[in-house]
């Protein structure tokens, strides 16, 4: 099983301020996360982490790496190079079976695309439904930056941001429904039509 998640910030305090009320400390919020994970993956599901793993954390972030289960690819987020430049490359193997600034596959036709930072295009994007974006960093924002303002318009560009995903990882259906919901898409049958065959041959 493949997964999707983004801006864990895993010990990150001042983001309970932000955007993370719900959470009473860093602790709390660090936990969630990762029981969320492991109740959802096993060792043997693939999660993609797009972007913005762990920022300012006072714990270092390999205890996070080694609590969580399933294998990971991470998407460097802005965030992330702080750390990273603090692991061996033995250690960045240990932890990932890769590490990109930017991440495609193709799967039956379909390509995906993940970056940390939002897209108004992408390979093939001008085709509906043919090729899918995956990013994160805007967060719940809706109305602060242009990327956010112009992101729900981007009807095949989804947010794997924690913040509005449940603080789970997802599945792209998941990932689809929970966008969905929270920018308030409308899709034609078309286009719905169009993104249903999309998934399926993504699965």
């Amino acid at each position: 099983m493949e997964m999707f998640i983004a801006d864990t910030h895993f010990g990150h305090a001042n983001i309970l301020g932000q955007c993370r009320p719900q959470f009473a400390t860093i602790e709390e919020m660090n936990r969630t996360i990762i029981d969320n994970i492991n109740c959802k993956m096993t060792r043997k599901d693939l999660l993609y982490i797009v972007g913005d793993f762990s920022f300012r954390s006072q714990t270092p972030p390999t205890e996070f790496l080694e609590a969580i289960k399933p294998r990971k690819i991470l998407i460097i987020g802005n965030h992330d190079d702080s750390w990273l430049k603090k692991l061996s490359e033995e250690e960045i193997a240990r932890y990932f079976v890769g590490v990109y600034p930017a991440y495609s596959y193709k799967k039956n036709g379909i390509e995906v695309h993940l970056s940390h930072f939002p897209q108004l295009a992408w390979n093939r994007s001008h085709f509906f439904a043919q090729s899918l974006s995956i990013c994160g960093h805007i967060h719940n924002d809706r109305t602060e930056a242009i990327a956010a303002q112009l992101f729900p318009l981007v009807k095949c560009q989804f947010n794997a941001g924690v913040d509005i995903n449940h603080f789970q990882p997802v599945t792209l259906e998941e990932l689809v429904a929970n966008n969905t919901a929270f920018y308030q898409r409308t899709y034609t049958e078309e286009e719905w039509a169009a993104l249903q065959s999309t998934m399926e041959k993504l699965r």
